[in-house]
């Protein structure tokens, strides 16, 4: 396997963190992991990328939040194509419509998600609409109001789902050709889980990593955008509270992946469809607080914010076990992905 681009999004020192914002490593043939170039992106929790343009974006995760857009030169130097107010505070995720005309941005500080025009560059110029949620949950300091944490989009990319961790809900829109969220929908989820991430896993079947009560819910799809939860499984055997973070499914559906913040593990789920997911095994990663972590093949990356690291592992395809392979040092840092082939 040859070089590839790794991008890595950090808490810099106005969002709490002392990172340097985004930075492009490089791994060479041999796993070895160095770094390419740093870009001052304030706030750069979360990336994602054009599907089509050599175009990343990181969210500005601010009381102002934004969205920057960069591309990387051809050898890996980030640079800033421009930047747009997100119309909320602390956004935390963004992804981008299959067509790449428009990107949503999910606002964990003020409850709302916004959609954001791409032009034909794919550099983000204006706001095309805002939802706002409303309502509380149970726990008096996490649920005091609604915050979205994730959206996420269906395959065709008009069905858009908000995970709302302060209300315990999956509130799903239409997207329209224009970029306007209508038609929604509620779906409720046990009262006081605080659902963080949903991914979807082909037909009627999706799962739901909660944050509060750090549990893989299975869902079913039952109509479009409407979810029926079935029976949470805990996310790790840490005795003491755990604080969920990231999920991801294998491209074969066949294991799912949790981390865990606090026992500082990765949990690997065998799911089967319908039947209740099933742990394999919880990984240690020896790095403290993994808030993110993506698959790429058989290759796993995983953010350490805490703990000042990146970490890469291998996956074993047949029984979900992860292995070491390589760690570089990164300040604060909250993303990491490998960048597109294009």
């Amino acid at each position: 396997m040859g070089d590839r681009l790794v991008c890595v999004g950090s808490y810099t020192e106005d969002s709490g963190g002392s990172g340097p914002g985004l930075t492009v490593l490089r791994e060479d043939a041999g796993g070895t992991l160095s770094t390419v170039a740093e870009l001052g992106v304030s706030g750069c929790s979360w990336l994602a990328w054009h599907p089509r343009l050599p175009v990343g974006y990181a969210v500005n995760e601010l009381d102002l939040g934004g969205v920057t857009a960069f591309a990387l030169d051809a050898d890996g130097t980030p640079r800033v194509l421009g930047t747009l107010d997100s119309g909320g505070s602390a956004p935390c995720q963004l992804t981008v419509t299959p067509d790449g005309r428009h990107a949503l941005v999910a606002h964990y500080g003020s409850g709302s998600v916004a959609v954001l025009a791409l032009d034909e560059r794919g550099v983000p110029t204006r706001r095309a609409d805002l939802a706002e949620l409303e309502g509380s949950g149970p726990d008096p300091d996490r649920q005091e109001a609604p915050h979205a944490h994730m959206v996420t989009l269906d395959a065709a990319g008009t069905l858009a789902t908000v995970v709302d961790l302060g209300t315990d809900t999956l509130w799903s829109y239409r997207l329209t050709p224009e970029g306007r969220l209508v038609d929604r929908v509620a779906s409720r989820l046990p009262a006081g889980c605080g659902p963080r991430q949903l991914v979807r896993a082909g037909g009627q079947q999706a799962y739901v990593v909660t944050e509060l009560t750090s549990e893989l819910i299975p869902l079913r799809e039952s109509a479009p955008g409407v979810f029926e939860p079935g029976e949470g499984v805990p996310a790790s055997g840490w005795p003491e509270r755990n604080h969920c973070a990231q999920l991801a499914l294998t491209a074969d559906g066949r294991f799912g992946f949790v981390s865990n913040r606090g026992p500082d593990t990765v949990t690997a789920f065998a799911l089967a469809g319908d039947a209740a997911p099933r742990v394999v095994a919880e990984h240690p990663l020896g790095a403290a607080w993994p808030r993110h972590f993506s698959l790429d093949g058989r290759r796993m990356y995983a953010a350490g914010q805490t703990g000042d690291v990146v970490v890469g592992l291998e996956l074993d395809p047949a029984t979900g076990a992860l292995t070491e392979r390589v760690r570089h040092p990164v300040a604060s840092p909250a993303f990491v992905a490998a960048v597109p082939e294009r």
